[in-house]
């Protein structure tokens, strides 16, 4: 009897003991810096390496609700382990992109590296591992030599960084966020992180958008993708701050466009349609604020009609073929006019398209 007692309790005590090595394991791993690769791969392994018996305490600490401003790192790295030991498959597909191996895209027809589409198909199992290449591995990852090699690098920081955006993974506001300010991130991967940033922070993204849009030391092309990005955030929050901008001054002609840009693509009619009609009335007023902003754009800076064209025709709002009409009509000067007249036939297209 004697014996079973202890057999019995050492079962009990077991778990414990594994959550409490699970936790120091877990405190451990996220403290290691950004780009420590040797130091992260050896804290990684020593979670994994506990196996299924960990799996419990690792979903518990990887819930989404833990993936906040203090606590996203810890919650990245319990994912991270989680799928390492549940779904090894989706770590080796993020590992090592087929698209990414010179013997695979080199047979292509166009031979350039590519995994963009590969990684955005794994959904939200792909986030946290690509978070944890992008954060910890991504200098140690084995791309070819000389020009090959920087494609590869290109085109995989770039997928990285898409990915979580195109999916919406909320998840992954905070690393994107870091990514699309950190200066010695190139400016071009900037520009992706700026858009899956709002994709993924929605409304809580606009004051960085802000701040960054409005900072003249700021890369111009990162300010732009800022202007974009808030076509990303489907609010009316980001059309008021699409209007203070458009309405401010000195600004260049390539942050005019960016936010015009900015506003076709909040405003797009098949973007909100996709939503689904519980949001058909947000859609609407949100569609009509950008439709209004437009016409009014046409009255500032008729120079950027192209622009405001397409944007309109992506909105396809429909009394804003009334509008357009009235202003080439009765603008106060020729260039309004004209502008407003070239509007109008793809207007009553994108309209006529979208009943």
């Amino acid at each position: 009897m004697k014996t079973i007692a202890i057999i019995l309790g050492a079962l009990l005590i077991a778990p414990a003991l594994l959550a409490a090595d699970v936790e120091s394991l877990l405190n451990e791993a996220s403290g290691v810096k950004p780009g420590d690769s040797k130091a992260w791969v050896a804290a990684r392994d020593r979670i994994t390496a506990l196996g299924e018996a960990a799996l419990p305490d690792l979903l518990a600490a990887g819930a989404e609700a833990n993936w906040t401003n203090d606590g996203w790192v810890r919650a990245l790295v319990a994912e991270t382990c989680r799928l390492r030991i549940e779904k090894p498959e989706v770590a080796q597909a993020v590992d090592k992109p087929n698209g990414l191996d010179p013997a695979v895209y080199k047979l292509m027809r166009k031979p350039e590296p590519h995994c963009q589409h590969h990684l955005k198909n794994l959904g939200a199992d792909g986030t946290p591992l690509m978070l944890e290449r992008w954060r910890w591995t991504f200098d140690i990852y084995e791309f070819s030599k000389g020009e090959d090699g920087k494609l590869e690098r290109e085109c995989y920081a770039k997928a990285l960084l898409f990915a979580p955006g195109f999916n919406a993974d909320r998840r992954a506001r905070f690393a994107l966020e870091s990514a699309l300010r950190d200066a010695n991130v190139p400016a071009a991967w900037r520009q992706i992180a700026a858009v899956s940033f709002a994709q993924t922070g929605g409304t809580d993204a606009l004051p960085t958008l802000n701040e960054l849009f409005d900072d003249a030391s700021q890369d111009a092309s990162v300010r732009e993708a800022c202007g974009w990005a808030y076509g990303r955030v489907a609010d009316i929050k980001s059309a008021d701050a699409l209007k203070a901008r458009l309405t401010g001054d000195g600004l260049s002609p390539e942050l005019q466009r960016a936010l015009l840009t900015g506003v076709g693509l909040l405003g797009s009619s098949w973007t909100w349609k996709a939503r689904g009609p519980m949001l058909q009335a947000a859609g609407d007023e949100v569609r009509e604020a950008c439709a209004r902003m437009l016409v009014d754009a046409l009255k500032i800076m008729p120079a950027e009609v192209n622009s405001i064209s397409t944007a309109l025709a992506l909105t396809a709002y429909e009394a804003s073929l009334d509008w357009v009409t009235e202003l080439a009509r009765t603008g106060e000067i020729q260039p309004v006019r004209d502008a407003a007249k070239a509007c109008i036939e793809p207007l009553q297209t994108a309209v006529k398209r979208n009943k």
